[in-house]
């Protein structure tokens, strides 16, 4: 079993979820949904390629907004 880092948003009708870890990326109806299809697309992703990506690992994740000029 692996843990791995990732994100959701809503962008109003799809729940978009990005794993940190691999490049991965999916979405679902519902944040439940998106959740299930993540874990499968890393499953399948870790299946296919294995593990082994350039640099470090994730060791902890902070999210928070910032402003910027625009």
């Amino acid at each position: 079993m692996k843990t791995i880092h990732a994100v959701f948003h809503n962008d109003g009708e799809w729940f978009i979820a990005r794993c940190l870890d691999f490049p991965v990326t999916t979405q679902g109806r519902t944040l439940v949904a998106a959740r299930k299809n993540l874990q499968e697309a890393v499953e399948l992703y870790l299946e296919t390629w294995g593990d082994k990506l350039p640099g470090k690992p994730l060791k902890e994740v902070y999210l928070t907004q910032l402003e910027v000029a625009a």
